[in-house]
């Protein structure tokens, strides 16, 4: 009799943290409703390219939830930029992850200590380059997020599987 309130009572603590989780996910900032993504890659020279991030069935989506997750935290906590320093003049390849929406999503973030909410129809995070960290809402409002270290290790994982996978 006890242990089948424990069966019972750990399935309905199982049921109640999935469905936490899964509610939880679908107000990532960060997952699109078809699960596209595409990196831009910038070449020092100013030559862009586009690459649509296509898994294959049998690859470990993990990997792709790993990199949203740390972009995610990249997003916690924004600010405006500030000034360039002028002096550093060496061109980087930048790499760039970006997001869109089919339909605009409405979002708040923290930026600069106060809460902006916004329709986001692209979100773009540079996770390679000069200014990693740096997000892009809708091509028209750039803010730097938190320096995230776990960023960069994530992304060359993903890299490592697309490669792996051409």
């Amino acid at each position: 009799m006890f242990k089948r309130k424990i069966s019972a009572l750990g399935l309905g603590l199982a049921i109640f943290l999935s469905s936490l989780f899964l509610s939880g996910c679908s107000e990532k900032p960060f997952l699109t409703q078809t699960g596209s993504y595409v990196l831009i890659t910038i070449s020092p020279s100013g030559m862009t390219q586009s690459e649509l991030i296509e898994l294959p069935w049998n690859t470990n989506k993990a990997i792709m939830q790993k990199l949203l997750l740390e972009s995610s935290f990249v997003l916690s906590d924004l600010h405006t930029p500030k000034a360039l320093d002028s002096s550093i003049s060496v061109p980087l390849k930048t790499t760039i992850l970006q997001a869109n929406f089919t339909e605009p999503k409405r979002m708040s973030f923290n930026v600069d200590k106060q809460i902006l909410t916004i329709d986001v129809q692209s979100l773009q995070i540079e996770v390679e380059g000069a200014n990693v960290g740096q997000v892009t809402l809708n091509q028209t409002i750039t803010l730097q997020g938190i320096n995230n270290p776990n960023l960069q290790p994530a992304f060359q994982a993903l890299r490592d599987i697309l490669r792996d996978n051409n």
